[in-house]
């Protein structure tokens, strides 16, 4: 009976929607001059439904959890695996070494979306790719990784870059994984765990108050979210990356669940392709390292220093709410002041004009928003002698083509780079004014007046639109 419920556990876990891990900043056009949702918006029954469910779950996971220790099929795999407890170091350098690797081949590092500032950092990321090979050298290479994480955050701020605080976890655990004490060596686990859980709990809260970004993601690939609504789906994505992150970090069903979660990064590789495989490379090598040491035999995971099974469950019920929290406020404040910072250097900021060369055909666009049934609206872009190209964004213009920027009441909403368009707008009448720009962002003049089209919303009713 035991082995069933562990199986199915697993089974259950393995179909759950892999959107959960897929980090949306790889995949939407997100701009932090979109507003976050505040705390008020958040209270409605999905939200706390969710919330109640993820801690309903959390008990029978601790009494699943203490079913495999007592099985004895599960103890027996638990031998197996400890066999390659000591090569856990070296699973992570191998996989350090093909994140760095690929982040050189793609002119980014950290991750996919952020690029290298000059080539000379795509050689220091092989140089350290490099110093992997050796274990006398590993030390080294933690060092390089921990700096690279330092640039990012002198370049992009704390905000951004607590999304990937597994970086220097990494970094850190090659770093002590060959110290000469022993006492030090045993930090490694506990610093791969943590890290790896903070980064997928406050990655979790991204769809929470960022909803519009992962919203323009699931409009792109629908068969993700199985006929469930939108916004629901993303939101029970955000509880189950929350929870899985939790359950790292207090260690409870750790082998299992590493197995489960490294199994569902890769089914979403084919919704997601090359970008998804650079960024959560990295991940898959920490959840190789858990899947082999396991807690470790020197690591007292938190979920069991209590034995009985109504204090575990207290003290995983009662530590989620408070992690939750913990995290959740801090996440809503800094969205809000980066937005704030985001408004004040855009202020009074234009876009510069880009006139036609004489004789070049003259793009039109024509906007037509449509309410969405499960929610948001549907926007219908129709153009003449225009191509979207989203794969030429930020390099050379070439006439008739680009993309084009969503305002929402005179504020830039978002950047658009096919004809149709899934987004979130706020309650009561909203003007959109949608802009035709040039792969560097320049606005396409005609006759000396913008390419651009006009629609009046209103959220209230039932749909429908007013072409200006």
């Amino acid at each position: 009976m035991s082995n069933l419920l562990l199986l199915g556990f697993t089974c259950f876990l393995v179909f759950l929607p892999g959107a959960a891990r897929a980090h949306v900043k790889w995949f939407s056009d997100y701009d932090f001059l979109q507003k976050p949702l505040e705390l008020a918006q958040l209270h409605h029954p999905a939200f706390w439904g969710l919330f109640l469910l993820s801690l309903a779950s959390l008990p029978l996971l601790v009494y699943t959890d203490r079913l495999g220790e007592r099985s004895v099929l599960y103890r027996r795999i638990n031998g197996f695996l400890d066999r390659y407890a000591d090569d856990g170091v070296l699973i992570m350098r191998v996989a350090m070494g093909a994140v760095l690797l690929m982040s050189w081949q793609g002119d980014s590092y950290i991750a996919p979306e952020i690029g290298i500032p000059s080539p000379v950092w795509g050689w220091f990321q092989f140089a350290l790719a490099l110093l992997l090979l050796f274990k006398e050298t590993t030390v080294l290479a933690g060092l390089g990784m921990i700096f690279l994480y330092l640039m990012g955050l002198a370049n992009h701020g704390l905000f951004h870059m607590l999304d990937y605080v597994v970086y220097p976890a990494v970094g850190l655990f090659l770093m002590v994984s060959y110290a000469k004490k022993e006492s030090i060596r045993n930090l490694d686990l506990p610093i791969l765990y943590s890290g790896l859980g903070f980064s997928l709990c406050w990655v979790a809260f991204e769809k929470i108050f960022y909803p519009f970004w992962g919203l323009s993601v699931l409009a792109k690939a629908p068969a993700l979210t199985m006929g469930l609504p939108h916004d629901f789906f993303l939101l029970s994505c955000a509880f189950i990356e929350f929870t899985l992150g939790y359950l790292l970090i207090i260690c409870l069903l750790h082998r299992p669940l590493a197995v489960v979660v490294t199994l569902t990064f890769f089914t979403t590789t084919s919704f997601f392709g090359k970008t998804e495989i650079i960024g959560h490379t990295i991940l898959h090598g920490a959840l190789l390292v858990f899947i082999v040491k396991g807690p470790g035999h020197y690591y007292q995971a938190p979920i069991r220093i209590h034995r009985s099974l109504l204090l575990r469950s207290l003290f995983a019920v009662v530590n989620f709410v408070v992690l939750f929290f913990l995290l959740g406020l801090p996440y809503q404040k800094l969205a809000t002041s980066v937005y704030a910072r985001s408004l004040e250097t855009k202020k009074g900021l234009a876009h510069p004009r880009f006139d036609l060369p004489e004789g070049s055909p003259v793009p039109t666009v024509a906007v037509h928003a449509q309410k969405d049934s499960h929610g948001g609206w549907n926007l219908h872009l129709q153009t003449s002698n225009f191509t979207f190209s989203p794969e030429n964004s930020g390099r050379e213009d070439v006439p008739g083509e680009g993309h084009a920027h969503l305002y929402v009441n005179g504020k830039k909403h978002a950047r658009i780079y096919s004809p149709w368009f899934h987004t979130s707008l706020p309650k009561g009448t909203s003007k959109l004014r949608v802009t035709l720009n040039t792969n560097s962002h320049k606005e396409y003049y005609s006759g000396g007046a913008p390419v651009a089209s006009e629609v009046e919303v209103d959220e209230a009713r039932d749909g429908g639109s007013h072409q200006h």
